[in-house]
């Protein structure tokens, strides 16, 4: 299985656009709907649990195989080619580490693993399950400032960086990093939403209304996009995977 043609996507296609077209094709399959199709649905959403999770996708990419091991190839570091880098490629490599491009916020909410029970009897029936989960904060919608107001951070003046000095071996550098009083937005609460502490999400019971397909292996496992917890502050939320076991 190709999970890029199942999903009908080109190999280079952004996480947002392969989101998309799973959701399009999982409700235009789902057994619910009339002229639904199990056999697809199933097929949709394995192909989306590899292009979905960066790793997976990843290891396809490169070996053509989701499953396959983890790491530089089988040499590990010795397929590595330093020909020619020298001590700038090396630099260039962990740059990232503790520099401008971290950010202390997360950058989304957090996914949730949904276990569910179910069963035999119960297969092709439509079940509930309720669950907690962290909604948006309509209060401060999703600020976490008391009536949304929000001012310039006085330790990064509005810039989100902050740059300080770093002792090395090789001397000591100026280093420029994420600003820990505001996480990197530039802007901080005048004073805390009542209701979400400063969140920008509360936590609700929600319910999820599951359609329950007449075969289907046992700890299946199917996702949601964009139905995990709601991120901090604003952030974007993660998403929600339900792990089927029949009993």
């Amino acid at each position: 299985m190709d999970p890029y043609h199942v999903l009908g996507v080109s190999r280079n296609a952004s996480a947002d656009d392969i989101k998309k077209a799973y959701r399009k094709l999982a409700h235009q399959y789902h057994p619910d709907k009339k002229g639904g199709n199990e056999a697809k649905f199933k097929e949709v959403n394995e192909a989306y649990q590899i292009l979905g999770d960066p790793e997976k996708r990843q290891r396809y990419d490169t070996y053509g195989r989701a499953d396959a091991p983890q790491g530089f190839g089988e040499g590990g570091f010795r397929d590595f080619n330093f020909d020619g880098g020298g001590f700038d490629s090396i630099f260039d490599m962990f740059s990232g580490f503790g520099g401008a491009g971290v950010r202390t916020r997360p950058e989304k909410g957090e996914d949730l693993h949904l276990r569910v029970n179910v069963d035999r009897k119960d297969m092709g029936k439509q079940k509930v399950y309720e669950f907690d989960a962290f909604d948006p904060c309509k209060e401060c919608d999703s600020t976490g400032a008391k009536h949304g107001k929000l001012s310039e951070c006085s330790a990064c003046k509005g810039q989100g960086r902050v740059r300080h000095a770093v002792r090395t071996p090789f001397g000591t550098f100026a280093q420029v990093g994420v600003c820990s009083a505001c996480g990197g937005d530039g802007r901080v609460a005048v004073s805390k939403c009542p209701i979400c502490h400063g969140a920008g999400r509360i936590k609700r019971k929600r319910a999820l209304e599951l359609h329950i397909p007449r075969s289907l292996p046992d700890r299946y496992l199917v996702t949601f996009p964009q139905e995990g917890n709601a991120g901090p502050q604003g952030a974007p939320p993660g998403d929600l995977l339900v792990t089927i076991f029949l009993r």
